[in-house]
């Protein structure tokens, strides 16, 4: 396994956490995944950009002192000003076998404008979208290595009315993103038989006249600018403009953001927001009660790069 963060052998031992059984190979998921975090807490370090865990990642961090049992990925967020100070510096600061992915280098990170650290010589494949994409024998262009998730904070409006155009504006935006990119860089046949004409047709247009998600993302981020208001009371995750839970689970306050506290996160010791816990209240209501839930799902494999999968076509294993 290609990492520089210094595992103890006992880590990867198979072990029950909160009467779940988190097997050896999930283990390794999850130091591929501690090594992410500990190289991009070192860049940030070193430029001095501000960040902290995110989603389930802070709620494990600050529940079971490292991954929730039944997780298997990673979350960071950061104030847009820090996100776009990370993406200019990545291509000097992240070497192989570290990738930062960015709406500008990956056509999946214009669907939701975030980025993605990923480990260039491991694998995932998920299962619904990539497994689905290979299923019709479409071979994904972007990077499927085990990654964490690292998404920007925007400033809101605290002018209601202003707030409320600029959300219905990111939301429009947003929405025919997704559908311009199902029928382009992320094009797969319709589940139902009688859509599969149409998309097809739809997407051979599309192919033709050259349209991608570029120009989408283009517009997302230059609205972002355009209400810029540093000063205002409140940040949202606007990535997630089309979730259907979005203004009550990533709207929050930016004074819970002001100062950084640190939890034990595994092996490492992470930073979370000061109003840490208003942001898991919002997230998830009740977070000390918990419940088993299904994994991602998908395939992993920590010893190969996705290349040996995607264009050497090795067999895939998955169960």
């Amino acid at each position: 396994m290609n990492i520089k963060l210094d595992i103890p052998e006992s880590f990867y031992q198979g072990e029950e956490r909160s009467g779940y059984y988190v097997t050896p190979e999930m283990k390794k998921v999850w130091a591929v995944e501690l090594d992410l975090l500990a190289e991009f807490a070192r860049v940030c370090e070193k430029h001095n950009l501000k960040w902290w865990m995110d989603a389930g990642t802070l709620l494990g961090a600050v529940r079971h002192k490292g991954f929730i049992p039944w997780d298997d990925d990673a979350d960071v967020i950061m104030m847009r000003d820090d996100f776009s100070r990370l993406c200019e510096i990545a291509p000097h600061e992240f070497r192989t076998p570290y990738l930062l992915s960015t709406p500008e280098n990956e056509e999946y990170c214009r669907l939701l404008p975030f980025s993605k650290l990923s480990n260039e010589n491991t694998t995932i494949l998920e299962k619904y979208s990539t497994m689905h994409m290979m299923k019709y024998g479409i071979k994904p262009g972007y990077s499927q290595g085990i990654y964490i998730d690292v998404f920007p904070l925007d400033d809101l409006p605290d002018d209601e009315s202003e707030s409320e155009r600029f959300l219905r504006r990111l939301y429009r935006i947003a929405h025919n993103a997704s559908k311009l990119l199902r029928w382009t860089e992320l094009y797969t046949p319709a589940k139902k038989l009688w859509k599969r004409p149409v998309k097809a047709v739809l997407h051979q247009i599309c192919s033709r006249l050259k349209l991608n998600g570029h120009v989408y993302f283009r517009k997302f981020f230059d609205t972002i600018i355009a209400y810029r208001t540093p000063d205002s009371k409140r940040v949202a995750k606007v990535v997630f403009i089309g979730d259907k839970n979005f203004r009550t689970r990533r709207i929050w306050n930016r004074s819970w953001f002001d100062s950084t506290v640190y939890f034990p996160f595994e092996m490492l010791t992470l930073p979370a927001p000061s109003g840490y816990a208003e942001v898991l209240n919002h997230y998830y209501g009740n977070w000390h009660e918990f419940f088993i839930r299904e994994r991602h799902g998908g395939f992993y494999d920590t010893e190969h790069s996705y290349t040996y999968y995607i264009q050497e076509g090795h067999p895939i294993n998955a169960d």
